[in-house]
């Protein structure tokens, strides 16, 4: 059932009537995961990740527009991170409608009743939850697998490198990349 209201959310959102956000949070690591590796004979293996070179990424990716919103925390993104996140989304939207999916994350339920209130009377905004499991259904994680593919390299950035990089990366969909989900 959920499936094809998306389908006619995104019909809608293509035509222009409702303005449909996906929303959801990713993570990116400095260091490539080592799958293989040699060290000289009688010596051991040593690999210096760096653990503390990560950033965690909200993005909300307008489907009618085929655009990509998106913020980086140096921590764990938690709820009120998310509704910072929506409201600044949302600021000089009072006109066409807003669907905002998201899937079934404890920082998604996290949002409060007022809050979600506010913005229907506001931004007539609404959210709309995804089944359980169900990934498939919510397009940002076609754009994160994208963008993590283009951001799989042999390089380890460092704590003064990666915002710059990341940044760069999440700025390019859209001039340089874009995803065709017709």
């Amino acid at each position: 059932m959920k499936e094809g209201t998306l389908e006619k959310l995104q019909q809608a959102a293509r035509e222009g009537a409702v303005r449909l956000l996906y929303l959801d949070e990713a993570r990116f690591h400095a260091s490539p995961p080592v799958q293989r590796s040699w060290s000289p004979r009688g010596l051991p293996h040593q690999v210096e990740p760096n653990h503390h070179c990560r950033r965690s990424v909200i993005g909300a990716l307008d489907f009618g527009q085929n655009t990509l919103i998106h913020a980086a925390h140096s921590g764990t993104i938690k709820a009120p991170n998310v509704e910072h996140f929506i409201d600044g989304v949302l600021v000089g939207t009072a006109g066409v409608p807003t669907v905002i999916v998201l899937d079934n994350a404890s920082i998604h339920h996290g949002i409060s009743e007022e809050t979600r209130q506010r913005w229907l009377l506001e931004h007539k905004t609404v959210l709309f939850y995804l089944p359980a499991y169900s990934p498939e259904l919510n397009m940002i994680e076609i754009v994160w697998r994208h963008l993590k593919y283009r951001w799989r390299s042999a390089l380890t950035w460092t704590r003064e490198t990666i915002d710059t990089e990341l940044n760069a990366l999440l700025n390019k969909y859209g001039p340089d990349f874009q995803i065709d989900f017709s």
